[in-house]
């Protein structure tokens, strides 16, 4: 008995969406064919694995039974085709990258446009992390590469400097800062602080500290807020000013944005590190070769710390 790939998609496709216009969407056919290749599926196995009615599309229990096994014949077709464009030197298979909430809104959008054209082998999955799962996450294998900031802490855990970008200062439109492009660090002396929990990033939150008290002072810290949207609407209510990166720092009513010039942030990629695969080494090549400023990357000694909003 012969048994095509492409009626098996079909089938594959049809059990799971149990629609047949959605399902000839997604597998780029007309209604008509997909019907067809489902019948012609279901004569060579002698089967019937759909109860068909005009409003109605559904899995008999042979359907059922079979199901498990024709998505295991798929998936090891596609492992397949995966080995053999990796064996002839073409990158290939699934990598999974992670962002934190700072570095999700400019850099996942950028390196999702890209990934199809210059890798169109590579099926690029994308999900936010927080500070905390980072390690956890790269260990289980869960992702394959993080877009982060610096994590401030010795690990297993290959770092890759992609850049140093300035950090902003959110503050209350009525705040004496609101009228400076730039403060520095030592100007934040006294002022009441917004946080976000040291829970979500311990490691960062106590660096912060540390840092601040060589400059001489200690961070006046009021609130500790869940995430960067509260801790942004809680400036705005001129409860304390709030520090971030500035390619995270979006339009708020009733805030003004000044720039930190002297503790910019630090923009890593993170992975595990045992040699990679093709297909995760040309996604890491692709986030330098898209972020990666090595000119702008030297280590000012602040090692871009965060004490706000790259935390989440």
């Amino acid at each position: 008995m012969r048994m095509d790939l492409p009626l098996l998609r079909a089938f594959v496709v049809l059990a799971e969406e149990l629609h047949f216009g959605r399902a000839a969407l997604r597998l780029g056919l007309s209604q008509p064919q997909v019907s067809r290749r489902v019948r012609t599926l279901e004569q060579e196995l002698g089967v019937e694995l759909f109860t068909r009615t005009p409003r109605h599309t559904a899995l008999t229990d042979t359907g059922r039974r079979l199901l498990e096994d024709a998505q295991e014949t798929l998936a090891a077709a596609d492992r397949l085709r995966a080995r053999a464009r990796q064996a002839a030197g073409t990158p290939a298979g699934r990598v999974a990258v992670g962002f934190v909430w700072s570095t999700l809104g400019a850099y996942l959008a950028p390196l999702v446009a890209a990934a199809p054209e210059r890798h169109p082998d590579i099926e690029l999955a994308v999900s936010q992390k927080r500070f905390v799962e980072i390690v956890p996450a790269l260990r289980r294998g869960d992702v394959d590469l993080v877009v982060s900031r610096t994590l401030l802490e010795r690990g297993e855990m290959i770092e890759v400097l992609l850049r140093h970008e300035p950090s902003f200062v959110a503050v209350p439109a009525a705040h004496p800062f609101a009228t400076r492009p730039t403060i520095r660090w030592t100007d934040l002396d006294g002022e009441p602080m917004i946080a976000l929990a040291p829970a979500l990033a311990p490691s960062l939150f106590d660096a912060v500290l540390v840092k601040a008290r060589e400059r001489g002072f200690e961070p006046h810290i009021v609130r500790e807020a869940q995430s960067p949207a509260e801790a942004l609407a809680l400036v705005s209510a001129g409860l304390g000013v709030y520090r971030l990166p500035s390619s995270a720092a979006p339009p708020h009513p009733g805030i003004v944005y000044c720039e930190l010039e002297d503790l910019p942030s630090r923009l890593v990629m993170l992975r595990r590190p045992e040699p990679p695969s093709l297909a995760v080494a040309a996604v890491a090549q692709l986030i330098e070769d898209l972020f990666s400023d090595v000119s702008d990357a030297s280590d000012d000694g602040a090692q871009g710390l965060e004490l706000s909003g790259a935390r989440a």
